[in-house]
């Protein structure tokens, strides 16, 4: 009876070790590399907290207006971006390759509104060196900058591949049938929400802590 037990026990958790060992190395290691991310801003996030409640007689800083405008655009720019697996599910190319380019362009929009924000906080006195709020500011949106920065690279060579595609029968066949260039979208929508859920993160932090 006590066999029967276990071995029940050990049916169940044998799918869990299956489906994990049929991810792919790549997916493993962007997820891997998702969860490090996470805690890397986590930690400073709280720390940042930490220092915005011990220091006092500071003066008051204002959120840049263009971190709000951002944050729309990066939510606008997630809605494309989760079309576009879809898209190719449906051997749909040329929709496809639209979404894709929205979502492009919007990253961008979002990229450049942040260093023009940087801009808005260095004209009121707001500077990396000095405030001790200020800092992390620059700090924790430039570094997810950064992160967005890979996203937009991932992006724009996908667009190329796909608008290269949907340029020529040939192409389009090849690559609709291609399970890495699957892969590939499903990796960046993943990559891309997650990118949008710490900058929505941010921006209340930073919105209620300063």
């Amino acid at each position: 009876m006590k066999s029967e037990n276990q071995n029940k026990i050990g049916a169940g958790k044998l799918p869990s070790f299956e489906q994990i060992e049929k991810v792919p190395p790549l997916k493993m290691i962007l997820y891997v590399s998702m969860a490090g991310m996470g805690v890397l801003f986590f930690i400073l996030t709280v720390i940042f907290l930490m220092k915005a409640g011990q220091v006092t007689n500071q003066k008051e800083i204002l959120l840049p207006k263009l971190f709000t405008v951002s944050t729309v655009v990066i939510l606008v720019s997630s809605f494309f971006m989760q079309q576009v697996p879809d898209q190719y599910q449906q051997d749909n190319l040329v929709q496809l390759k639209r979404q894709l380019g929205w979502a492009l362009v919007l990253g961008f929009v979002f990229a450049t509104a942040q260093v023009v924000a940087w801009f808005e906080l260095d004209s009121k006195n707001v500077l990396f060196n000095g405030h001790t709020t200020g800092t992390f500011l620059y700090l924790l949106s430039a570094l997810h900058l950064l992160h967005i920065a890979g996203g937009l690279a991932f992006s724009a060579f996908l667009f190329i591949k796909t608008s290269r595609a949907s340029a020529d029968p040939i192409r389009t066949l090849v690559f609709i049938r291609d399970p890495y260039r699957r892969m590939q979208l499903e990796m960046l929508r993943s990559y891309w929400h997650f990118l949008d859920v710490v900058w929505v993160a941010l921006f209340f932090t930073f919105l209620f802590a300063i």
